[in-house]
């Protein structure tokens, strides 16, 4: 029975981590080094703002890229409405 009970209390808590909608809405490059190169990217998750910075690292044999990041930052924006800072939406 605790099995039973522990198997739907995970399932439960895991649920909705596939729902959140994520869409990129610009991203620019703003440093260029042999080794790292710094992006900065502004994303919308779930209708609200965020600035990811994040840097892409070669990898493998030379310098051939396979995909590889690395995220440095995720910070949400912020907006005055009313006096008030309330997250802003996209």
């Amino acid at each position: 029975m605790k099995k039973i009970i522990g198997i739907i209390f995970i399932s439960l808590m895991f649920a909705n981590i596939g729902y959140a909608e994520i869409k990129l809405i610009e991203n620019t490059m703003l440093q260029k080094n042999l080794f790292k190169n710094l992006f900065m990217a502004t994303v919308c998750v779930d209708g609200y703002k965020f600035v990811v910075s994040y840097n892409k690292v070669p990898t493998g044999d030379g310098f051939a890229w396979k995909g590889y990041s690395q995220t440095i930052s995720t910070v949400q924006f912020f907006e005055e409405r009313d006096g008030k800072s309330l997250p802003a939406k996209c």
